[in-house]
């Protein structure tokens, strides 16, 4: 099958181009034939296919975080979209954006089946914009809407949480929901314990040093903690919050390491630590947790009402009030004082992970792609306007 993913930049700046770098690997394994339509990049010059470069551009307000993202939005030239079309299955669109409306006139003029994707909310936009308000959450959701949820019949979302989200948003659109799914690497593995974590509790937190991640409530947590002289919090990443988080936590009597790492020393993080702690406002699935319950790692989750990340949480022990520093300081104990049961969930976290391994997403994936056809060409129903949820 040809599939033409429409994505604004091929730069792996956030989770979504990092979760369809990885489906796009996938179906390429399985025989498929992918190219893109996107804008210019080192990355999209290394990719593996057929790749149809548009203008980019950035968005006033946003440029800064733009940048540091190495993210610019795509225009949708016709002429491009026409040629990248021709001969194409399907097309799939990752982004919302200015490219997204465009996108799917051209696939439908040229009879071309098009499926849409949910792997952004408006809560991105309007903090990246420093500028968290119910008008521009409105703003957003409608310009979402135009540009996408409301032109496709069929919409793949990454989480229950992100269907019912763009539902409540007014699309009626088929949502089938399946995983961004855990990468094949991320398994347990026998890693040497870092000399420097010692007899430490440690904790590890993965993902963007930025404001929507909530890692000061970590640090915050911890200096309430009747055990912070011996619990060792990494928070591994990179963003604008660095230096602040760096200021925060340089008085507890174990010194946070705010740092990027390697993919190496990651996998090793993530299978010697002692709890994965994820605090993050906005997430529409959240792929460090999937990483971590992968590599058997409990995850402790904040309930934040944006986000999906609490599904992943083993039981209500592993779940916090999201603005709550003394309830998380409170787990925090719990599990510093319980260790042996918190090893024992290592193997409900395994058990959890096998819903999200990636032969199953990948395997669901072909199957919406192959509905979208056929529904598109009159010989199924298998799409009616309405929710249909999948693992």
């Amino acid at each position: 099958m040809r599939i033409v993913f429409v994505i604004d930049s091929w730069n792996p700046g956030n989770g979504c181009i990092v979760a369809t770098h990885r489906l796009v690997k996938e179906l390429q394994d399985r025989g498929h034939d992918i190219a893109l339509v996107t804008t210019a990049g080192k990355s999209a010059s290394e990719f593996n296919g057929e790749v149809f470069e548009v203008p980019g551009f950035y968005l006033p307000g946003v440029k800064e975080t733009m940048v540091s993202m190495d993210f610019k939005f795509g225009k949708g030239v016709k002429s491009i979209l026409k040629k990248a079309f021709t001969g194409a299955d399907l097309v799939q669109i990752q982004f919302p954006y200015f490219m997204a409306g465009p996108a799917v006139k051209m696939a439908k003029k040229m009879d071309v089946p098009v499926l849409g994707a949910c792997h952004i909310q408006s809560q991105n936009m309007t903090g990246a914009m420093n500028n968290d308000n119910n008008l521009g959450d409105w703003f957003f959701n409608n310009w979402f809407n135009f540009e996408l949820f409301r032109r496709v019949e069929a919409i793949h979302c990454p989480s229950p949480f992100a269907a019912d989200l763009i539902k409540s948003k007014g699309s009626n659109a088929h949502f089938r929901v399946i995983s961004n799914g855990i990468p094949r690497q991320y398994v347990p593995m026998e890693k040497e314990r870092p000399e420097f974590f010692g007899d430490k509790f440690v904790l590890l937190s993965i993902g963007r040093l930025a404001y929507e991640k909530q890692q000061t409530m970590m640090i915050e947590a911890i200096k309430k903690s009747k055990h912070k002289d011996n619990i060792q919090l990494l928070i591994c990443g990179k963003g604008p919050a660095e230096d602040e988080l760096k200021k925060q936590g340089k008085d507890l009597p174990v010194v946070p390491q705010v740092k990027f790492i390697s993919d190496e020393e990651k996998m090793t993080y993530l299978n010697t630590a002692d709890m994965y702690l994820h605090s993050s406002l906005i997430e529409l699935e959240s792929l460090s947790c999937l990483e971590a319950l992968g590599s058997g790692l409990p995850c402790l989750i904040g309930n934040s009402p944006l986000s999906a990340a609490s599904q992943f949480g083993l039981n209500e022990k592993f779940v916090f009030q999201f603005d709550d520093i003394d309830q998380l300081a409170a787990k925090i104990d719990y599990w510093y004082e319980n260790r042996e049961e918190l090893t024992e969930m290592k193997a409900k976290a395994l058990e959890m992970a096998e819903n999200f391994r990636m032969d199953k997403v990948i395997d669901s994936m072909e199957q919406l792609h192959q509905d979208v056809i056929e529904y598109s060409n009159g010989s199924s129903n298998n799409l009616p306007l309405e929710e249909k949820k999948m693992a």
